[in-house]
């Protein structure tokens, strides 16, 4: 569907998914607004995965989440054999609300 993360990140702010989730230790934070959420307070709109090569570390899915206040954003998250194991944990939480 889009060529590339940085299209695809446009496209979503585009509909309205503006603010820019990261991955906190134990929380998904919006620095924008000062603002912690659980992975029980966002729920995931739309999943794009992207993969630029050969080396594993290339590769980065794209979710564009929705929390119970309303607030839309994307998150970033990319894989590979360094990824922090309190964040797998988060991720896998983040993504039993699909």
């Amino acid at each position: 569907m889009y060529r590339d993360l940085a299209e695809a990140t446009e496209a979503l702010k585009e509909k309205g998914f503006d603010h820019t989730f990261e991955l906190g230790k134990n929380c998904i934070t919006c620095k924008t607004l000062d603002t912690e959420y659980g992975a029980d307070k966002l729920t995931i709109k739309e999943t794009h995965e992207f993969d630029q090569g050969t080396d594993p570390a290339s590769e980065a899915t794209l979710y564009a989440i929705e929390a119970d206040s309303g607030i839309k954003g994307t998150l970033i998250i990319s894989y590979g054999k360094y990824v922090d194991p309190d964040k797998a944990k988060l991720i896998d939480k983040l993504l039993s609300s699909i």
